[in-house]
């Protein structure tokens, strides 16, 4: 893959469809390149189909799961509430995440067509 700070598991169920999995939690300075790469990844994505995320089950292609803890030094860790815009394509996290470490995962799951694009573009298992 051409992404240095996700890592994805890679799952699929008996109906094909595909769910990949990234957990990321690197060191404060590598926070923007995080969001950057969990961007890039995301907008491929709507690019994929501009109906965008929605639920398999309904129809839609693909669909998505962001979450964010922030650690900030010497405190309980802080769920932090977490957005991407397929306009802009800016991830922006509430609060702040400033010069607190970030927790990240990403899902994407997707059907049989999208998991051979997603696979096709991002050399993905």
């Amino acid at each position: 893959m051409d992404l240095r700070l996700l890592d994805f598991d890679c799952s699929e169920d008996a109906d094909g469809v595909v769910c990949w999995d990234a957990l990321a939690q690197p060191q404060t300075h590598h926070n923007s390149a995080l969001l950057q790469e969990v961007s890039q990844v995301l907008a491929w994505a709507f690019c994929f189909d501009a109906q965008g995320p929605g639920s398999l089950e309904d129809g839609a292609n693909w669909d998505f799961d962001l979450q964010a803890t922030l650690h900030p030094s010497g405190q309980p860790p802080v769920t932090a509430v977490i957005t991407f815009s397929p306009v802009t394509r800016d991830i922006t996290i509430t609060p702040p995440a400033s010069d607190q470490r970030i927790e990240l995962s990403l899902s994407l799951s997707g059907t049989p067509s999208f998991a051979q694009a997603f696979r096709d573009h991002w050399g993905a298992p």
